[in-house]
């Protein structure tokens, strides 16, 4: 793909979740333990602010990690702390199920916020002498703690570069630039193919068990078979090549039709082995041994 074409398939994502810990450092419980054992630096004493069963607040912070988890699991991995690549064909998809989350979440903080006072009460009996009140924010101040924030921004394009900087100086900042979006694009087929790679290696190991096979074999292949190719920006045909035997070979099946035939299980295992040869060639990686030889392994290898 030309470098100047991806500013229109795929933007820059961060999203940034934030939650109350419900944890407080005890310091004065610390240096007790460290005076009881005569012993300095041997652990920090955190106690827990809320009762061990707080379902309001444990379902915001299973919210949280569900959001998390979305955002990465519909981003791309990039050479920058906190920001991922957001291809633009899921972007509607993802926007729109983002604001679901997010409504949600803030639905939820909100029921939390409501019991938070009788949780408190709750927890000045479990922790007895322990309790503090200082170690508690006032609702006003809690209320900020928890929030949802999304914020896109376009990926970069040197040929947009204008900043006052002598020609020479620019020039190499613009070939920098380049490097780093070629980069970026290897780092993206990477993470595409390790998703990929580690479910249907997973499989292949499931199949090979000797144990019974579970029906939900196939599933996590089948969802990213449906979910890749829209990540897919570059239209890499080597990774299209990968994804579509996946779909093919791998996910034709009900995991009731694996559970049943010993043979097809072996045949798809086999099969499974093959397309994981295949990404880790594509990875730079040496392949894993094939446990059984397929007859049509020579239909799956790219063409030289």
């Amino acid at each position: 793909m030309d470098i100047t074409s991806l500013q229109s398939k795929v933007m820059l994502c961060s999203v940034t979740i934030s939650t109350w810990v419900a944890r407080r450092f005890d310091g004065k419980v610390t240096q007790e333990v460290e005076s009881k054992h005569h012993a300095k630096g041997i652990g920090r004493f955190n106690k827990r602010l809320l009762p061990e069963h707080a379902p309001s607040f444990a379902e915001v912070v299973t919210l949280a990690g569900r959001i998390r988890s979305y955002f990465y699991d519909h981003t791309l991995k990039y050479d920058q702390l906190g920001v991922r690549l957001l291809p633009t064909m899921v972007y509607m998809e993802f926007a729109e199920k983002m604001r679901s989350l997010k409504d949600e979440f803030d639905l939820a903080v909100s029921v939390f916020l409501t019991d938070y006072l009788t949780l408190k009460e709750a927890a000045r009996a479990e922790l007895n002498g322990l309790f503090n009140e200082a170690d508690y924010p006032t609702l006003a101040e809690l209320s900020t703690k928890f929030g949802i924030k999304m914020a896109v921004l376009p990926f970069p394009d040197a040929s947009q570069f204008g900043v006052e900087l002598p020609e020479n100086v620019l020039t190499l900042l613009k070939s920098e630039l380049d490097e780093h979006v070629l980069a970026s694009i290897a780092t993206a087929n990477d993470d595409l193919v390790g998703r990929l790679y580690e479910a249907v290696s997973q499989m292949a190991s499931r199949l090979y068990a000797t144990g019974n096979v579970r029906l939900d074999v196939a599933n996590n292949v089948r969802e990213l078979c449906g979910l890749l190719p829209k990540l897919n920006f570059f239209n890499d045909p080597k990774l299209t090549h990968i994804l579509e035997q996946a779909k093919t070979h791998l996910t034709v099946h009900t995991g009731a039709d694996l559970k049943e035939s010993r043979v097809l299980r072996s045949q798809v295992a086999s099969m499974a082995q093959e397309i994981e040869g295949l990404m880790a060639a594509f990875m730079g990686m040496p392949p894993e041994p094939m446990e059984i030889e397929s007859e049509r392994s020579s239909q799956l290898r790219f063409a030289a």
